[in-house]
């Protein structure tokens, strides 16, 4: 059955909107860690500060308690995006926005920090709450962590990635694969600049990088299997500095997103034959660099997929399916050391509007759901605080 859990949803809604109205970027993230650390002050559990790498913060619950331990992990730096929400929490920091649930993430870790808290004699396992700077930009906060041992006392970790596609209260979970393995991409087309009155002397790298974009189109329209995912993406595009010049150098940059390691090599390899034979055709010369390493694709461990279920539906009436997502998560690192999972939360309420896709704008989410993500986190500790099944046998 579902225990009953102090969850405190007043609590998670004022800190989440605190960290809406003041979003920070990446590592640089000075009011975000003190709203967190003055959280966990006042309900009193023992954290530290920076160990794990610069703007981390690991707080800890039953450290005396070595049989086993879960990680539960929120990441809390927000997006570059402009919020056009008329609300009263609406960002005060312009150009900057949690657009994608990191605050919404962070709020339910400390709810669920103190739900736990309050039940901790009843425990029989350690809890470590990872708060993660930089999940939306590199390098990758969570790889950051694990570099300086993160994971070394950590037996299991699992995580919540709210959403506005399924409807507000509802997880969703899957084994396998759940988010793409990515890299970056930077193309520069040198060409040979000249007025516009004399187009024949020139070598126009705009036009290079015109057709090479062209070419990303065909290639994986015509090249890339259906029935695999592989998305290549141009974000950005540059060149020249005048109306009456013809440019000499052009620069696109964007990212190659795939569900599989072949795939992935793959694309980078034909990317770089693309530039070279267009630019070679076109009298330029042209060159791409990629991102180094890739970031590793997420992967639910089958065994955490099954136990997170079970527990769900104490809570909630089912589990929906989680769609492999061609979007990166730095949550893999983690997975790469340990077994964990990665389960989704819905956010959508039609009726409140609260249903833009993230990573824009108008981003948005039900907050009445914030109590049934701690909860949820609550009932899987609580659950399996001797160890997942067939995991490992431990305690």
């Amino acid at each position: 059955m579902e225990k009953n859990f102090m969850v405190d949803q007043e609590m998670m809604v004022r800190v989440r909107r605190s960290l809406h109205m003041y979003p920070e970027l990446e590592f640089d993230l000075p009011k975000t860690l003190a709203t967190v650390r003055a959280e966990l002050d006042a309900i009193g559990i023992p954290y530290e500060f920076e160990k794990y790498g610069p703007s981390s913060i690991v707080a800890t619950i039953n450290p005396d308690i070595t049989a086993f331990t879960i990680g539960i992990r929120a990441d809390m730096d927000a997006l570059p995006i402009h919020e056009e929400n008329d609300v009263s929490y609406r960002s005060k920091h312009d150009g900057k926005m949690h657009a994608c649930g990191h605050d919404a993430h962070t709020a339910m870790l400390l709810g669920t920090a103190k739900a736990l808290w309050a039940i901790r004699g009843e425990l029989r396992c350690r809890i470590k709450l990872l708060f993660q700077p930089c999940e939306e930009s590199r390098p990758s906060g969570a790889k950051t962590m694990c570099q300086h041992g993160v994971m070394r006392e950590i037996d299991c970790i699992i995580m919540c990635h709210v959403n506005c596609g399924d409807p507000a209260g509802l997880p969703s979970s899957c084994e396998g694969v759940t988010n793409a393995t990515s890299v970056r991409f930077e193309i520069t087309a040198h060409g040979r600049a000249a007025h516009i009155a004399s187009q024949n002397a020139c070598i126009d790298a705009l036009a290079i990088g015109v057709k090479i974009y062209l070419g990303i189109q065909m290639m994986i329209s015509r090249e890339a299997d259906p029935f695999d995912t592989c998305v290549i993406a141009v974000g950005t595009m540059s060149a020249g500095t005048t109306t009456a010049t013809n440019a000499d150098q052009c620069v696109m940059a964007g990212s190659i997103r795939c569900l599989k390691d072949n795939t992935l090599a793959w694309a980078k390899a034909r990317l770089t034959r693309l530039v070279d034979s267009t630019c070679a055709e076109m009298g330029g010369t042209g060159e791409v660099i990629f991102s180094d390493p890739p970031l590793p694709t997420a992967n639910n461990d089958p065994r955490m997929h099954l136990a997170f279920t079970k527990s769900a539906l104490k809570v909630t009436p089912k589990v929906l399916p989680l769609l492999p997502s061609p979007g990166g998560e730095d949550f893999a690192y983690y997975e790469r050391e340990k077994p964990g999972l990665l389960f989704g939360l819905g956010m959508r309420n039609n009726a409140k509007g609260f249903n833009k896709p993230a990573h824009t704008n108008n981003w948005d989410i039900d907050e009445d759901a914030l109590q049934v993500g701690a909860k949820l986190f609550c009932q899987f500790v609580w659950d399996n605080q001797d160890g997942i099944p067939g995991l490992f046998d431990k305690g």
